[in-house]
């Protein structure tokens, strides 16, 4: 690693301890309580299967505070990365900026491979299957209806969207983090 991203993390690193003093940030439930009940790094910051939560070592008792991404970043740890990065920026686990991009194109009009060709009465009728994912595993898009524009939906917090041949549909981060075959990443 550069002397220079060394610095940058460390400058990062100060930040967020002095910003979680004045904010007197405290532990609270963390999704993976088995693996971050004690600090995994007592100078550094991990993450955690939701890629909206990440965590730093309380220097004062050792014990692991939960902090959280901004919006449209997640915590990526790997390929050279630490930290919440803009999910297009993602290095894996994700869709192409190319490929939503494609996709959303495509949208609603019944030509894109989320779509049915069924024929009624010899009468060839378009309907729409599924949902597809965005960038942000947090959201995806579906359709209301042949030649409509796309919706850009939310899951249920604690879920991401995996578009997979196994599953298509919010699930719990570590499913999600299965399926996009994502788990060394946090």
């Amino acid at each position: 690693m550069s002397t220079m991203m060394m610095m940058v993390m460390m400058m990062m690193m100060m930040m967020i301890m002095l910003m979680m003093l004045v904010l007197d940030v405290r532990d609270v439930n963390a999704s993976v309580a088995a693996t971050n009940r004690t600090c995994k790094h007592a100078t550094n910051m991990w993450g955690d299967p939701n890629p909206n939560i990440f965590y730093v070592c309380n220097a004062a008792d050792q014990t692991p505070l939960q902090l959280q991404c901004p919006q449209g970043r997640g915590f990526f740890n790997g390929h050279g990365h630490l930290g919440c990065l803009p999910y297009d920026q993602w290095p894996a686990c994700r869709l192409t900026t190319e490929q939503a991009s494609a996709q959303l194109v495509a949208g609603c009009d019944g030509q894109n491979n989320n779509t049915n060709n069924s024929s009624r009465n010899g009468k060839q009728q378009k309907t729409i299957q599924q949902p597809w994912a965005s960038v942000d595993p947090n959201q995806f898009y579906m359709c209301p209806g042949v030649n409509a524009t796309p919706l850009l939906l939310s899951c249920a917090p604690g879920k991401g969207f995996v578009q997979t041949a196994q599953t298509v549909g919010c699930a719990d981060w570590p499913q999600w983090r299965r399926q996009m075959q994502c788990e060394a990443f946090f």
